[in-house]
Order: C-alpha cells, then sequence, then structure tokens
C-alpha cells in the first residue's frame, strides 16, 4: 500500500518535494494544498501532486506523513486546523527555521499518537546562486547530494523517526539526527541572519535621498543581495523567524555590528596594508566554502586549475561545515 502524503506549501520547497518523488508514484500517494488555489493547480499540472485539496483539514485526512513547507507565521494555525483530521500514528515533518518554537507548539497543539519532527534541509549546490522562490523555483533534484537534518523530540518512536528518515532518503538527500537547540542556532546563522543582512541593505538604501537616481545605477551584487531577503518568507515569516531565534539572532547581529564597526575603523584610518589583508583572508576563505560546497563556477578560472580536491560526498562535505569533526547527538 502506497504511503499517503500530504504537502501543504507548495513553494520552492513543497513543490520541490512532489517533484523529487514523482517517479515515486507506486510508493508514494502524493497531496498537495496551499492557500493560493491556482498555485496548486499549477503544481499538479507541473507534476508535482497526483491530487490536489483545497480544503485545509481535509488535505491532512488519512495522511501518513505531513509536510509542512510554509513560513512559521503559518505553522500554528495550520496545526491547530489540521489536528482533528490527523490519523493516530501520522507523523508532521516541519521545514520551517525555528524548530524549538515549532516543536512547542507541536507539543501543545497535536493529541496524542501524533508525532512531530522537524526537518532542516540544505540544498544541491546547483542551485544555491539562483534568486527568487515559489513554485517557480522548485527543482526535482533540490535536494540531490544534500544533507537534511532530522530533529525529533525527545521520546518520539523509532519507527515515527525512521519515517522521517527514509523519506528524506527518498528526496535523494543524506539524514543527519540532530536536536532542536543546535538546528536553530544553525538556521539562525546560515538562513535567517543573511535575510537580515539583506534586509538591512535594502533599508539602509530604498528610499533615501538620491535613491531616485542611484537605483538605476544598482548592479548585480546589490540584486543579488537584496533579492535574497524575502525569497521564501514574507515579511511576517521572516520577523517571526527572527524573534523566535532571539536568543542567536541578539548574538549574530552584536557580532555583524562589531565586523562592520571594525571595517569602518581600518576605512577612515586610512589602514591600506591591514584592509587589503581582511579582504585577501576573506576572500580565500569565500573561495575555499565555495569549492567545498561545490559551486566551482564562481571561482576563479586560475584558481579552478590550480586547486585539485579528493572525492568527497556532500554528505561527508555537510557533517564537516556543521560539525567539523564533532558527531551530530544521536536519539534517544
Amino acid at each position: 500500500m502506497a504511503v499517503k502524503l500530504t504537502i501543504i506549501g507548495l513553494g520552492q520547497i513543497g513543490g520541490s518535494i512532489g517533484l523529487t518523488l514523482a517517479s515515486q508514484t507506486e510508493a508514494i500517494q502524493r497531496t498537495g494544498h496551499d492557500k493560493e488555489p491556482e498555485v496548486a493547480r499549477s503544481a499538479q499540472k507541473a507534476g508535482a501532486l497526483d491530487k490536489v485539496q483545497f480544503n485545509l483539514p481535509a488535505s491532512a485526512e488519512g495522511a501518513d506523513l505531513i509536510a509542512l513547507a510554509i513560513p512559521l507565521n503559518d505553522v500554528r494555525d495550520t496545526l491547530k486546523f489540521i489536528r482533528e483530521d490527523l490519523k493516530e500514528g501520522a507523523v508532521i515533518l516541519d521545514f520551517s527555521p525555528a524548530k524549538r518554537q515549532v516543536e512547542a507548539w507541536a507539543g501543545e497543539i497535536l493529541p496524542e499518537g501524533r508525532y512531530y519532527i522537524g526537518l532542516a534541509p540544505a540544498f544541491n549546490p546547483v542551485h544555491l546562486l539562483e534568486t527568487g522562490g515559489g513554485l517557480n523555483a522548485a527543482h526535482a533534484d533540490l535536494f540531490a547530494g544534500a544533507t537534511i537534518l532530522v530533529c525529533p523530540p525527545f521520546g518520539t518512536p523509532e519507527s515515527a523517526v525512521r519515517l522521517a528518515t527514509d523519506f528524506v532518503k527518498l528526496l535523494g538527500a543524506t539524514p543527519l539526527l540532530s536536536d532542536a537547540v543546535e538546528v536553530d542556532g544553525l538556521m539562525s546563522a546560515m538562513t535567517t541572519m543573511p535575510k537580515l543582512l539583506a534586509y538591512a541593505l535594502a533599508d539602509s538604501t530604498m528610499g533615501k535621498p538620491g535613491w531616485r537616481d542611484s537605483q538605476n545605477m544598482a548592479g548585480r551584487s546589490y540584486a543579488m543581495t537584496v533579492a535574497s531577503a524575502f525569497d521564501r518568507d514574507d515579511a511576517d515569516g521572516l520577523r517571526q523567524a527572527t524573534l523566535a531565534n532571539r536568543d542567536n539572532i541578539v548574538r549574530l547581529l552584536d557580532e555583524h555590528i562589531e565586523t562592520l564597526l571594525r571595517l569602518r575603523d581600518l576605512v577612515q584610518a586610512e589602514d591600506r596594508e591591514a584592509l587589503a589583508k581582511k579582504m585577501r583572508d576573506t576572500q580565500t576563505k569565500v573561495y575555499g566554502w565555495l569549492s567545498a560546497r561545490g559551486i566551482e563556477k564562481y571561482q576563479p578560472p586560475a584558481k579552478r586549475k590550480e586547486e585539485k580536491h579528493e572525492p568527497q560526498s556532500m554528505g561527508e562535505r555537510m557533517k564537516q561545515m556543521f560539525w567539523g569533526t564533532r558527531k551530530p547527538r544521536e536519539n534517544k
């Protein structure tokens, strides 16, 4: 019997889940729901769904797995809407960037015998430098060769955890067990904070004196940076993700402010040598990361020819990036 999967939210992540599993129709039955009916119809037309359900509670009825691929500010209400329609043993997989918050909501809202597990995905490096979001940014190989962190709350049955890890493998990714505290720290630094920095750039330039003239001179670096600010969540989603991880975000903001102040001091002092060294050192780190992450096309051609790397799986690269030599926590 096919596993019944419901995908709630059919943007980049939800659409990609459906497209990835298109070849698994005998094993998985894909039902989708989106608050925008036309998006759901488009997802089905693109081959990401077997069935569209426009009624949110009905979409979860009888599902073995429910993937929540929606902004954080929609998660709590969605759990409330579907709670009465979840069958016993159903597993809810959440892709939002604040695992402690959603874990708390799930503990408060879900009936006994229904299980929440947080997922934190990395993406196939082929798509990392793409801008935009929504269903148009969905790809059948979005998770291919990547790592997805699996965060089951303490006491989650092994059968539910296994269902989640098997699902991750079907997406072409490697599952790694972690916990909500660790993942929130990583997501704050690698997902929410870059959006806040992009927001800060946009807020400090757009609508300010001279913007009318300067906006037409803004180049690729400006466009790619500000476009990333709201490429998945809307403004309310970004706000809630920021406040849900307030401890991590405040610490990160302090660190970035210190970096900017040091940069300002070097510029103000016209310290050419120190400024050049800092920029060269950072450039080297950036190219090293691009190489390790497999984003070769953005390295200088000469550097691509000179550098040779031993073959290494994406899972191994991501483990090193996330934990170094430290192993992630095993679920107990």
